[in-house]
């Protein structure tokens, strides 16, 4: 005789080997379940750890750029109240010297006085430019050691290395390889952290020419306003640092598939026109703007639960006012 049990949700009679069968695939989904939900949690709450990182080397970059300007600032007040102070001490030896002596001397000594107020002010509108000069230049190449920096750490296998200081050239040059060590292109970087001006672009491409580079990207703070994440200026990929991994990485993926082709017979300046092309295409653009709303929902998740955090801060800082004012009382 078969032995049976009665399911207790159908009513159906089932023999007793198919009602563990059933009991044991219901505990594996049951766990199967619990372990995806787990691994998801671990994978969002590394993401947020990953963004509050980059959010606090940012913060600490930006704060370091605030001191320096501002003692930029500091040293160019007291240069200027050094100035204004020796010509108000010349002034005033001047204009006693001139009560003294006659008005035709007094007269040349008061135009050799304004000669060198004149030059004083020459003086100092050179310094302020020096400074001014020194200060952009220090923003430059800390958006420039940001960007070395990420890519290092993106393509440990490729080799990232600086332009030279006094060479000319751009920034960084990057030479994508395989996994077998391989040359399959170079990509030349240029970083720029002043206003936008379209002279950047045929010195950079002259610079890509020289180094016989595959792909060229200018990377800047201040893009013209129809660049959302990135596009082709006269032969040169043109994007903002919050977007250049993205790029870099779509550029050393197409670049890696196309030495791969080579190998396959296929002619190299063929290719390189097949990149060109690719790099202009709505196929190219989907998939970087892809990249890109990935980087813009994370950024918006950050800042939505940073405004949150800041109105529970806010309510609870009120509530201890209110305590304290009636601890007073």
């Amino acid at each position: 005789m078969v032995n049976t049990i009665k399911c207790k949700k159908c009513g159906a009679e089932i023999e007793v080997s198919e009602a563990l069968t059933h009991q044991i695939e219901e505990q594996v989904l049951a766990s199967l379940k619990t372990q995806h939900a787990k691994e998801l949690a671990a994978a969002k709450s590394e993401a947020t750890e990953q963004l509050k990182e980059q959010n606090r080397k940012i913060l600490a970059e930006m704060a370091d750029m605030e001191k320096a300007r501002r003692e930029l600032a500091d040293k160019m007040d007291r240069q200027e109240l050094e100035y204004q102070k020796k010509l108000g001490e010349e002034l005033s030896k001047i204009k006693d010297q001139a009560g003294k002596l006659a008005q035709e001397k007094a007269q040349t000594q008061i135009s050799e006085y304004e000669k060198q107020i004149e030059d004083y002010k020459k003086s100092l509108a050179e310094a302020q430019y020096k400074l001014s000069q020194q200060s952009q230049q220090l923003q430059g190449e800390i958006l420039e050691l940001d960007l070395e920096k990420s890519l290092r750490e993106a393509f440990a296998n490729d080799d990232i290395e600086p332009v030279g200081k006094g060479i000319q050239g751009a920034d960084i040059i990057h030479k994508v390889k395989g996994q077998s060590g391989r040359l399959a292109g170079v990509i030349l970087w240029e970083t720029k952290d002043a206003k936008w001006t379209p002279s950047w672009l045929p010195k950079l491409r002259e610079d890509g020419r020289k180094a016989e580079a595959t792909a060229v990207v200018l990377v800047s703070k201040n893009l013209p306003e129809d660049i959302k994440n990135f596009q082709i200026i006269e032969g040169v990929l043109v994007t903002s640092l919050a977007f250049a991994l993205p790029l870099a990485s779509l550029l050393r993926r197409s670049l890696l598939q196309i030495a791969v082709a080579k190998y396959t017979a296929q002619q190299g300046s063929e290719k390189l026109q097949d990149l060109y092309e690719y790099l202009q295409s709505e196929s190219f653009r989907h998939r970087f703007e892809s990249f890109a709303e990935g980087v813009r929902g994370l950024h918006e998740d950050m800042e939505s639960e940073k405004r949150s955090m800041e109105r529970v801060w806010k309510r609870r800082e009120v509530q201890i006012k209110r305590v304290s004012l009636n601890i007073s009382r």
